[in-house]
């Protein structure tokens, strides 16, 4: 149920790999359901903490401005997401892998139902745009971070869509990195990272 409440919001399918990753949580009743729904998009919002909530195996996540310097507070549509994947990172984003917050919505579909989403795609470097797409996979490719609430059911998805290595770039050293990366199984790599945050975000 929560993926069909979710659909709307998220990307069609067209290339590359499709993954979903979720996690639910029932409450006792709905009134709990609410609170800790409100809890949940809270900790989704502190991107900072992302690696904290995955525990001793996740990336690095620092929510950044438009000028790509490091941010407190809640995540905002046209704010940046710089990754530190483990090993080498990108020539292209100076270290890091990165995305760029597209969408942050709200939307509450009736007094049961509510979704509160944010999605993300490969970005270029903030003050370093002319070294293209700074991340592994391709500028098609989207990561929604998604909370359903279905009355007393509360479900945490991430579902990444059109999952395309990155081997475009002009950049050699980046060429090779990103098709080592992809054929190595990062996108199952990213699937272990997801699992992780989603059972955080509802424990």
């Amino acid at each position: 149920m929560a993926d069909n409440i979710a659909a709307p919001f998220i990307p069609a399918q067209y290339t590359g790999e499709a993954t979903t990753t979720s996690h639910s949580k029932e409450l006792v009743h709905e009134a709990a359901a609410r609170e800790f729904f409100k809890a949940a998009v809270d900790r989704l919002g502190n991107v900072n903490q992302w690696a904290e909530i995955s525990g001793s195996m996740s990336s690095g996540f620092q929510l950044t401005d438009l000028a790509g310097k490091p941010a407190d507070g809640v995540a905002e549509t046209g704010m940046y997401i710089r990754i530190d994947i483990p090993g080498p990172g990108t020539n292209a984003g100076k270290g890091f892998d990165w995305v760029k917050i597209e969408q942050k919505e709200h939307v509450v579909l009736n007094e049961h139902q509510e979704v509160f989403f944010i999605r993300a795609r490969p970005a270029e470097h903030p003050i370093q745009k002319s070294a293209g797409i700074a991340h592994f996979l391709r500028k098609e490719a989207s990561s929604s971070f998604v909370l359903v609430r279905n009355a007393t059911e509360i479900t945490a998805t991430v579902y990444g869509r059109n999952e395309v290595p990155n081997t475009q770039t002009a950049d050699l050293g980046d060429k090779i990195r990103n098709a080592v990366v992809g054929s190595t199984g990062a996108i199952g790599i990213s699937k272990l990272q997801w699992k992780a945050l989603v059972k955080g975000l509802l424990t």
